[in-house]
């Protein structure tokens, strides 16, 4: 075997053992990020999105299929002002200084905004989709700063409904509005 070959075959090896230690790194990451961002187990998870936002819907819809235990409750922020307000994010309720600009999540007292609120909503959900919330290794002010630009031409791009969608049956006791006592067929 020539010196060359040989050369050749130990660099590739070196790329080998690069790539699965970046790979190991990943997959580690993948687990333990979304750890580190769960709430305590007795905890709430308050989600607002607005309301009339296809693409806000869509993230909605895509959380409760992928959250077999039901951890995220969901209300719109323009239902839900007084609540916000309590949690001290009313600025993002309607008619609020940043009003429908962003997610909020209001978990053990404390509010998440923009790309936080999302990758911690992600870390509850089910496998393999919460490990989407590695991204949260990403600096906050790079996070944002897309969460911004999708944000701004939402509309534009996922389109906007006329009025916040009433939940199907089955969906509606996900919502902060829900009584149970309302629905029952045992009034």
């Amino acid at each position: 075997v020539s010196t060359q070959s040989t050369g050749v075959h130990r660099s590739s090896m070196r790329v080998l053992a690069a790539l699965a230690a970046v790979l190991a790194a990943l997959a580690a990451a993948a687990y333990y990020v979304p750890q580190s961002l769960l709430p305590p187990t007795d905890s709430s998870s308050l989600l607002f999105f607005d309301g009339v936002c296809n693409l806000c819907d869509g993230f909605v819809n895509f959380v409760a299929d992928h959250d077999s235990d039901a951890r995220v409750k969901f209300g719109a922020l323009q239902r839900h002002k007084e609540l916000l307000v309590k949690h001290g994010a009313g600025r993002y309720a309607e008619g609020g200084e940043e009003e429908l600009s962003t997610l909020v999540l209001v978990q053990n007292g404390r509010v998440f905004v923009r790309s936080e609120a999302a990758l911690r909503v992600m870390a509850l959900l089910d496998r393999p989709w919460n490990a989407m919330a590695v991204a949260a290794i990403l600096p906050t002010p790079l996070r944002d700063l897309g969460y911004k630009l999708v944000a701004e031409y939402r509309y534009a791009v996922f389109g906007k409904a006329e009025d916040c969608r009433a939940p199907s049956e089955s969906f509606r006791s996900r919502f902060i509005e829900y009584r149970q006592e309302e629905h029952s067929p045992f009034k």
